[in-house]
């Protein structure tokens, strides 16, 4: 931690990045630590290589997260990457990491391959925030009530509302923390799960009504093309969280959402419910990661490729 200190302080320009299709623990972690870090020094650069999901755009500093576009120009003494298994889930931000003095790799994924000069990779936490937490806390940081909405938001996201079992009792104890800044736990509620569009409730039962189960209902896949997403008037971020209708299925092992993404890719999302099905070691199957319940991955190719490639490589996943 020493030698990060000093990187901090000897830093006069500083960025804080994550990773494409950016999700709560993305964005809470990429906001509670450039907040904090613009406590130690005023230049600062907040950004990702993505569009943002307006359901995030309650949490404090929003506004201040940039386009890769506005800041590809620039260079870095000092680059933090947020909740990234690899450096390529950058996309092509990943050319900012040439641009920087030195890189910290901040993360919780198991497959994580320390690409970071300083890798600060805790594979039993919960989400990326909750090393945001522990790491603030270390470095004797402020925090407040903004910042304590941001990682409380991405801890919540990520633990699946504190269902799955990455929620451990440290998970819990540094919630309770949290709650103690007065954060208002009822609009992080109401704005991650309570302010849906009419749009993403039709888009939802017409991805319901299409999903189809293979191997003997153990495999449930969701098929989303470019032109569902045009025709029911939904940003890609409101295919996060369906691929979790189908594991949640009695009967089924493996679920999988298949959304078609422009240059003929393909981005996969896994999810399972028993410990002995690793969807992780799935996803590396497609060079994809994660962790062992939930993983994803992109491939190049044709979604009904894709679907038949799933279909094959589920089957050693699977004991009928």
């Amino acid at each position: 931690m020493n030698k990060l200190i000093e990187l901090i302080c000897n830093s006069n320009h500083i960025a804080v990045t994550s990773h494409v299709d950016p999700d709560g623990d993305s964005i809470g972690s990429i906001l509670a630590l450039g907040t904090a870090l613009k406590q130690k020094n005023g230049n600062v650069e907040i950004f990702v290589n993505d569009t943002l999901s307006n359901k995030y755009d309650f949490l404090p500093g929003y506004s201040l997260i940039k386009s890769y576009d506005a800041i590809q120009d620039k260079s870095f003494d000092l680059i933090f990457v947020l909740d990234c298994g690899d450096e390529h889930r950058l996309g092509s931000s990943v050319e900012c990491l040439e641009k920087s003095k030195s890189v910290v790799n901040l993360d919780h994924h198991i497959s994580n391959n320390h690409f970071g000069d300083i890798n600060i990779v805790d594979v039993n936490a919960s989400s990326t925030c909750e090393i945001v937490y522990l790491l603030l806390s270390e470095l004797n940081f402020r925090i407040d009530r903004a910042i304590a909405t941001c990682i409380y938001t991405g801890i919540v996201t990520d633990s699946g509302n504190f269902v799955y079992d990455n929620a451990t009792d440290r998970t819990h104890l540094i919630a309770s923390e949290l709650l103690k800044y007065n954060i208002d736990k009822q609009e992080i509620m109401y704005n991650l799960y309570q302010r849906k569009s009419i749009h993403s409730l039709k888009f939802l039962g017409h991805c319901l009504s299409n999903m189809e189960l293979e191997l003997d209902n153990s495999l449930a896949i969701f098929t989303i093309t470019a032109s569902s997403l045009k025709e029911f008037m939904v940003p890609y971020s409101d295919v996060e969280g369906i691929v979790n209708y189908g594991r949640d299925i009695e009967t089924v092992k493996i679920s999988v959402a298949l959304r078609e993404d422009k240059d003929h890719k393909v981005k996969m999302s896994f999810r399972s419910k028993d410990d002995d099905v690793d969807v992780r070691a799935l996803a590396e199957l497609f060079n994809g990661g994660g962790h062992k319940k939930a993983a994803g991955a992109t491939i190049s190719t044709s979604l009904a490729e894709a679907k038949m490639l799933v279909i094959e490589k589920s089957k050693q996943f699977i004991r009928r």
